[in-house]
């Protein structure tokens, strides 16, 4: 589910080549069916557009396995429709499985997050085309609760944390390739039997491990492969400096937690995020910092990149100072975000830019605020995962 004051030239004192040239250098997954890393190379049309797409998929929620309260959940057989360019209805068989992670609880969410699967000659000629499986990232709809008298949170709020964790994606994509793309949705979840008329939602499909893999040339390790001697120091850096631009703490290389591994040649491990939901920047209700920090709530920032040597900290501040721009005006183009919530996100993200225009300011509270290298085997993601969350 995300990013930076006035003009970053000034604020810096940055030459503008020197902005041009850095400018320019910008839950665990299931095991994806094996032709994903055989299609991924290809262009992906998917991800191609950044207009939104209206799709529906059939569903009947209460009665899909949940995996964190079942041992073992199987894929179900449901169907994916979606008008093409000459406005015809098309169907495509596929099959959905919910998602691990907090938000695959009953308790927590109606509408879980989905692992979809395609079959390639099912989805041939199609947007699908090229796409064995796909995470969706849902609105969770605690508003279509399992219990319906519950209502602490509106179902239109869950609507616009689902839109800026979108746009937490999106931030990435601009600060760096290393990232995953996303692609918005309206969609619908008709029971099976119904029609597919219904109330539309907005959600969005990511691009999956192995396909971002293919795509920049790199092999995705399997969790539990950190290795502090290999990881790049400048990529772990710009991960660690976007998640405290989001505020985000619900994170850890080391852990591998809300963190996927890539390694490039050299064998150079590389860091990619995923699930924002925690951050300041989508500032969901439910989401709370990481216990043990010395914060209070998801509005505050708190540093946890590493000291790690050869770690260059400038160019990555002259890079984000050149990126505001359009970091500050990315959620004007994000389909069904609020006044409000694009406020609150500028406003928010100000907050960053502000701290990183002051040499004092990204001194005491990034440069000289890393956490100890190498990490430690624990660290604030640990009771995290001992909770459950």
């Amino acid at each position: 589910m995300s990013i930076w004051p006035g003009s970053g030239e000034s604020a810096l004192g940055v030459a503008p080549r020197l902005l041009l040239l850095c400018a320019a250098l910008a839950a665990q997954p299931a095991q994806a069916p094996a032709d994903v890393l055989a299609q991924a190379p290809a262009a992906a049309p998917l991800f191609a557009s950044d207009q939104p797409m209206e799709i529906s998929i059939t569903a009947d929620f209460p009665s899909l396995c949940r995996p964190r309260e079942t041992e073992e959940c199987a894929f179900t057989p449901s169907r994916l429709e979606y008008r093409d360019e000459s406005g015809r209805k098309r169907s495509i068989p596929i099959q959905i499985k919910i998602r691990g992670g907090w938000r695959s609880l009953s308790q927590n969410c109606s509408v879980p997050l989905l692992w979809v699967n395609f079959e390639s000659s099912d989805v041939a000629g199609t947007p699908f085309e090229g796409q064995s499986q796909l995470p969706l990232t849902t609105h969770c709809g605690k508003g279509f609760s399992l219990e319906p008298t519950v209502r602490a949170i509106r179902r239109s709020d869950y609507e616009q944390y689902l839109l800026r964790e979108f746009l937490g994606h999106r931030l990435y994509n601009l600060i760096t390739d290393r990232s995953l793309r996303v692609r918005l949705l309206r969609i619908a979840y008709p029971k099976p039997g119904s029609d597919n008329s219904g109330v539309g939602h907005y959600a969005f499909f990511s691009e999956h491990f192995d396909s971002l893999a293919a795509r920049l040339g790199a092999e995705r390790l399997p969790r539990g492969s950190f290795d502090h001697t290999r990881l790049d120091a400048q990529s772990a850096a710009t991960l660690a400096l976007f998640q405290y631009m989001i505020g985000n703490t619900d994170w850890s290389i080391a852990r591998e937690r809300n963190t996927m591994l890539l390694r490039f040649a050299g064998d150079r491990q590389v860091p990619v995020p995923y699930d924002l939901d925690m951050s300041g920047l989508v500032n969901a209700a439910y989401a709370g910092p990481a216990p043990g920090l010395p914060i209070d709530e998801v509005r505050e920032r708190y540093f946890l990149g590493y000291c790690q040597p050869g770690t260059e900290w400038e160019p990555l501040f002259e890079q984000l100072a050149a990126q505001q721009p359009a970091i500050m005006s990315m959620a004007e183009g994000i389909p069904g975000l609020s006044r409000n919530s694009r406020k609150s996100a500028a406003a928010f993200l100000r907050g960053f830019f502000e701290v990183i225009a002051s040499p004092e300011q990204r001194r005491d509270r990034i440069v000289h605020a890393c956490q100890p290298w190498p990490p430690a085997a624990t660290d604030h993601t640990s009771a995290l995962e001992s909770g459950g969350r």
